[in-house]
């Protein structure tokens, strides 16, 4: 073969090899995308995995503890575990970023008793026609100590009513400190510092005292 004949042979070899070589270098970026791709849905599926166990464990470690205090402060059972369940159900939709299980229980305690007070203000209202039902109910002879049962049903609203119009870090102080948090729980689930918590807490109840008597001289 002459060399005419070989220098256009050439051409054609190093043209087909630039492409073979493009080919492979758009398949191998290909690849990669996939692969990254792929990298990036398991790593999604292994947080949210680890995710819904976190939630389930805080589930079962707070559910009990935040029912309580709700049912405490509504005194209703029913709306108590409404309360709960959406409480719960901001944890799973939009789970905080906190460092300990200490500072979890302080944000469930401090979203609970958010809702129950708004739940509160929002039926402070309804709560004078409640009394009035159970005196009516007591008087129907439906407790073996009406006169008992009777101031006990009015201090219970009184006091609900009392903190609905309290202000909010005030209220969920008392309703937390009484439903057992040490100060160390009281400053995690109101971010506030915990060399504060005593002067906070002497205020709310003096403002509480305040307000139940005036209240008390109301009725």
């Amino acid at each position: 073969m002459t060399s005419c004949h070989i220098i256009p042979l050439i051409g054609v070899i190093e043209m087909s090899t630039k492409k073979s070589e493009g080919v492979q270098k758009a398949k191998g970026a290909e690849l990669m995308e996939s692969a990254r791709a792929v990298k990036s849905v398991n790593e999604t599926y292994h947080a949210q995995q680890a995710q819904e166990a976190a939630f389930e464990a805080a589930f079962q470690e707070h559910w009990g503890r935040i029912l309580g205090v709700l049912q405490g402060l509504v005194g209703e059972t029913g709306e108590a575990e409404d309360l709960a369940l959406e409480t719960f159900y901001r944890l799973h939709r939009n789970p905080p970023q906190v460092e300990s299980r200490e500072s979890l229980r302080g944000w469930l305690y401090r979203v609970a008793t958010h809702l129950g007070l708004n739940a509160l203000r929002a039926r402070k209202r309804r709560m004078r026609y409640e009394e009035q039902a159970g005196v009516l109910d007591l008087q129907e002879g439906h407790s073996s100590d009406p006169l008992q049962e009777l101031e006990r049903l009015q201090e219970r609203q009184r006091v609900r009513l009392v903190l609905a119009e309290m202000k909010p870090r005030s209220a969920q102080l008392l309703l937390l400190r009484h439903s057992g948090c040490s100060y160390a729980e009281l400053a995690a689930a109101l971010q506030i510092t915990p060399g504060s918590v005593g002067t906070l807490l002497a205020r709310a109840e003096l403002e509480f005292e305040k307000k139940f008597r005036a209240l008390s001289k109301e009725g």
